[in-house]
């Protein structure tokens, strides 16, 4: 998702700050009640779009903005190795959103779209985990995006457009750096997106009265230079894009999420996710993608947390290690999805837990094993 993909925690956080509904105290105090809050029916989502099953998603316009949306992002994960074999793992995100105490002076100045920016590397070798945040009002250039190229920015970070091709297909150059670290790589996607739900309409919850529009280019080739202490490092691999935009993710009872984007070794991709409640059973949705990018529904058997780690930092306990039981028409897949390292916790403005990690198990009578990256969000 966002995906269930978020890091939305964060994006929504400042929304609510700078509209005066919470003070960042109180927000840091009680995680996982501003979470649902800020995300639910109740929070002021009257005053925007909202996900129809009507809408017909098209390329390239929709990966333009979605201004009338309370938000949305470009989000980019990978799992790259360098000429040695040193594994990384690292997180790009680009979030929109609107300000619900809308002016009514806009100008170059002033105007109702806040944007945030999030960057993490996982050096796998050394355990070590980078992160950066960076923000800005829409306002004189800043920050936006347009689509003829496609670019997305905030200040001198970016995802741009730098080979067109058919309208719906991305060859982008990624570009971002933090205190000691910064990432340059190309990121070209092989076929045409994946709608996830239903035609790119997916629900998020069991009464289906949250929802968002949501697609995804899962499996991008991608190359360039991780730079770590002024260390180059030549790296392959792929990177799996998320762009999802709604205005209601969470129902009120809801508090949180797991999302797991897993590439496995036969070429076949699995998004899942559950959506937690504070009373029952979560909402869980999966998917197959094959080489070709068809998809196969999944039913979701089991999604077990099998391990945790607490953050030092936070005192956050997040389940970092989980068993998924899916089964489609054909086959029965049974996964171990597990961190490639603890410490991949977004201790920035918020706190969400975005890390890559290994995948171990069984399709039908098949071993397989992959890479890919996890998301928790709203644990306290």
């Amino acid at each position: 998702m966002s995906r269930v993909v978020l890091g939305v925690i964060c994006l929504l956080a400042i929304g609510f700050i700078l509209t005066n509904r919470m003070d960042s105290q109180d927000a840091e105090k009680e995680p996982t009640r501003f979470l649902s809050g800020v995300l639910s029916d109740s929070a002021g989502s009257q005053d925007y779009d909202h996900a129809s099953p009507d809408k017909i998603i098209r390329f390239p316009e929709d990966h333009d903005a979605h201004e009338n949306f309370r938000h949305e992002w470009w989000y980019f994960t990978g799992n790259l190795k360098s000429q040695e074999g040193r594994e990384f793992g690292y997180q790009l995100t680009f979030f929109r959103f609107a300000n619900a105490s809308r002016s009514e002076i806009q100008n170059a100045w002033n105007n109702d779209q806040t944007w945030m920016a999030h960057l993490a590397v996982s050096d796998i070798e050394s355990e070590r985990f980078f992160l950066e945040q960076d923000m800005s009002r829409q306002s004189l250039g800043l920050a936006g995006v347009k689509i003829q190229p496609f670019r997305v920015w905030l200040h001198n970070w970016h995802a741009t457009e730098t080979e067109p091709l058919d309208p719906d297909r991305l060859v982008l150059d990624l570009s971002a750096g933090g205190d000691g670290f910064s990432i340059d790589l190309s990121v070209k996607s092989k076929t045409a997106p994946v709608l996830q739900g239903e035609s790119g309409y997916s629900r998020k919850s069991h009464t289906g009265k949250s929802a968002s529009h949501y697609y995804s280019y899962p499996d991008m080739d991608t190359s360039g230079q991780i730079r770590i202490d002024g260390e180059t490092f030549e790296v392959l691999g792929t990177t799996w894009m998320d762009r999802e935009w709604s205005s209601t993710l969470l129902q009120d009872s809801q508090t949180g999420w797991d999302w797991f984007a897993l590439h496995l070794g036969n070429g076949k991709k699995i998004m899942a996710f559950q959506i937690r409640q504070e009373q029952g059973n979560p909402y869980r949705h999966a998917v197959l993608i094959g080489p070709k990018q068809g998809k196969i529904p999944l039913d979701v058997i089991e999604m077990i947390p099998t391990r945790s780690w607490t953050s030092p930092e936070t005192g956050i306990e997040y389940p970092i290690g989980w068993k998924l039981s899916l089964e489609s028409a054909q086959e029965m897949i049974g996964l171990e999805v597990d961190s490639l390292m603890p410490n991949q916790e977004m201790n920035l403005l918020f706190r969400y837990y975005e890390g890559a990690v290994e995948v171990r198990g069984q399709s039908g009578s098949q071993e397989i094993s992959g890479r890919g990256y996890m998301e928790l969000t709203g644990y306290n």
